[in-house]
């Protein structure tokens, strides 16, 4: 007889605890009901409007020694990358940036020094255009001695201390 009373005990525990676990603290209908899925909320994109810096509050001498100082950078860059193995995005980049701030160094200069680096950065198109056919990198060593002459004869040129009074 001992032995029933505790089998109902331990019936009456466990029905009493499954009570409390279906009732819960919520409503049975919340507990047991999918809740809907979140509407597909789209964050809004941020849009970046880039802005040029114009270099106000810098004088065109100082602008001139950056610009001067990014192109012998990317020439640099340009002639190290003149190799048999060498990669010819890297070649194409560098030679492009490198014009790009010559191009902008032009516009610092007045008329008669302009039109003396418009011929060096024609030869640096001319020589893009060597690098652009030249697909099997046959005349790299060519290629990089013309670099380097055009590189030469630029800092005989237009070195700032050279430069100085055709700056405007």
């Amino acid at each position: 007889m001992r032995f029933s009373g505790w089998k109902k005990m331990i019936y009456s525990v466990c029905a009493l605890f499954l009570v409390f676990e279906v009732a819960g603290c919520e409503s049975l209908g919340r507990k047991f009901v999918r809740k809907p899925k979140a509407e597909d909320k789209k964050p809004e994109e941020v849009v970046f409007v880039p802005e040029e810096y114009k270099g106000e509050g810098v004088s065109n001498q100082d602008l001139y020694k950056q610009y001067f100082l990014f192109w012998r950078t990317w020439q640099d860059e340009f002639i190290d990358s003149l190799e048999p193995n060498g990669n010819r995005k890297k070649q194409l980049d560098s030679l492009d940036e490198g014009i790009k701030n010559l191009e902008n160094i032009r516009l610092l200069l007045k008329p008669e020094a302009a039109s003396r680096l418009d011929g060096h950065i024609q030869s640096l198109k001319s020589l893009r255009g060597e690098v652009v056919k030249d697909i099997y990198l046959n005349n790299v060593a060519n290629n990089r001695r013309r670099a380097d002459r055009i590189k030469k004869d630029i800092f005989k040129d237009f070195t700032f201390a050279r430069i100085r009074d055709s700056i405007l």
